[in-house]
């Protein structure tokens, strides 16, 4: 987002004042000013991690440190409207890593895709009615539905923010529609790219605890971040999902059920023709989960399989990132998940087994081990270790650990 952008979206805050606010402690003077600044609030983070990677692959270990720093400052609401302008940072300590995607196939290290950036993280303007409309406006985080099709993609340094418009409409009961359109991407790796995303949302919930939803995302970019080999790789989703859980005794029973289906978009490669399916089962109380998924990204024939460049990479396929990228066979992800919160440390922990759509070859195994720790109301150490072993001789065995200190305000 360029200055003059970001001027004209602080700007128009006192132009747009017609509608009644929604918004506690609303500032409903006749004029826009500095107490609508000062009575706002600071926010930000700092999160320094340490990283260790190894990989068959290369000959050196990647190990380091990383670090953000967020800082920004969210005015009062008035009238309903409030704004949001949000800085970021991000560097390395201790740099023994390669953190250039482009240098992937010539460094001796494994990568480590957080480089550093400085820059505008989030400007926007929202406004929220009594009618249950609500939009927001510039530069912003997206998580879509459960962040599969479209996420910030958090666990990097540098979070995926999108330019563009978002709206929400919550006037009937038990219902919610979502729209939205955006015509810039600023990606993982700082970089800024065009493209056209519309997505799409319709919402229900039958009951207390139940959601169904039926959703479209389109994407029109021809070089997304998919390694496909294809000159257009535009596509669209259309899909449905129902989530929930059923209470029984003193246990909850989770369940979630997606299906969709991926074509070419906008003039997207005719090849671009695959499903996607996820279900997925478990029990849990509030100290403790266990449950088992399996996921397909699909594949068409071989010669194409499912992707999701704007997902959030790290909830999805294993924290190893072996599968970014989806294999022309596509992908069977099956895993069982395990969580158990004993006072401040929660224990969580997941394995995978996976294996090709299209042919049905064995693809490897993945565990993932973390641990969180609060160590005060907004700060947080985290654990991970994460470990991909490939069948023989087919792909690299890749181990992971990390060390994160995170503190939100």
């Amino acid at each position: 987002m360029t200055r003059s952008t970001m001027k004209a979206i602080v700007a128009v805050i006192p132009l747009l004042a017609s509608a009644p606010a929604c918004a506690q402690g609303d500032i409903r003077n006749n004029s826009w000013g500095m107490e609508v600044l000062e009575q706002g609030q600071l926010v930000g983070e700092l999160r320094p991690r340490y990283n260790h990677i190894v990989e068959d692959a290369y000959e050196d270990v990647t190990r380091g440190g990383t670090y953000r720093a967020r800082l920004g400052w969210r005015t009062a609401p008035w009238h309903g409207w409030r704004a949001l302008v949000e800085g970021i940072h991000t560097g390395s300590v201790d740099k023994h890593f390669n953190d250039d995607p482009a240098q992937l196939s010539t460094s001796r290290y494994p990568l480590l895709p957080d480089p550093t950036y400085t820059g505008m993280n989030q400007a926007l303007v929202e406004w929220a009615g009594d009618s249950g409309l609500r939009v927001r406006a510039g530069r912003q985080v997206v998580r879509f539905e459960n962040s599969r099709w479209v996420s910030d993609n958090d666990f990097r340094q540098v979070p995926q923010v999108f330019d563009g418009v978002r709206a929400y409409y919550e006037g009937f009961e038990g219902a919610q529609l979502e729209g939205g359109y955006f015509s810039r991407v600023r990606t993982t790796s700082g970089a800024t790219n065009d493209l056209r995303l519309t997505l799409l949302r319709a919402a229900w919930n039958p009951a207390a605890g139940h959601v169904v939803s039926a959703y479209g995302v389109f994407h029109g970019q021809a070089q997304n971040g998919a390694f496909t080999g294809f000159a257009d790789n535009s596509y669209r989703v259309l899909g449905a999902r129902a989530e929930g859980a059923f209470r029984v005794a003193a246990v909850d029973l989770p369940y979630l059920l997606e299906a969709a289906h991926q074509d070419p978009y906008a003039g997207g490669d005719s090849r671009i023709d695959a499903r996607y399916w996820r279900v997925g089962a478990g029990v849990s109380q509030a100290s403790w989960t266990l449950r088992l998924d399996q996921e397909v990204k699909g594949s068409n024939h071989g010669v194409y399989g499912l992707q999701a460049p704007l997902t959030d990479y790290y909830a999805f396929n294993g924290w190893t990132l072996n599968f970014f990228n989806t294999p022309r066979q596509g992908l069977r992800d099956r895993w069982l998940t395990a969580r158990h919160a004993i006072d401040r440390v929660t224990l969580y922990g997941e394995v995978h087994r996976f294996r090709g759509d299209y042919g049905g070859g064995d693809l490897g195994r993945e565990t993932d081990l973390g641990a969180t720790i609060a160590l005060w109301n907004d700060g947080t150490l985290r654990l991970q270790h994460a470990r991909f072993d490939s069948p023989a001789g087919t792909q690299a065995d890749i181990r992971k650990t990390w060390v994160t200190l995170s503190w939100v305000f």
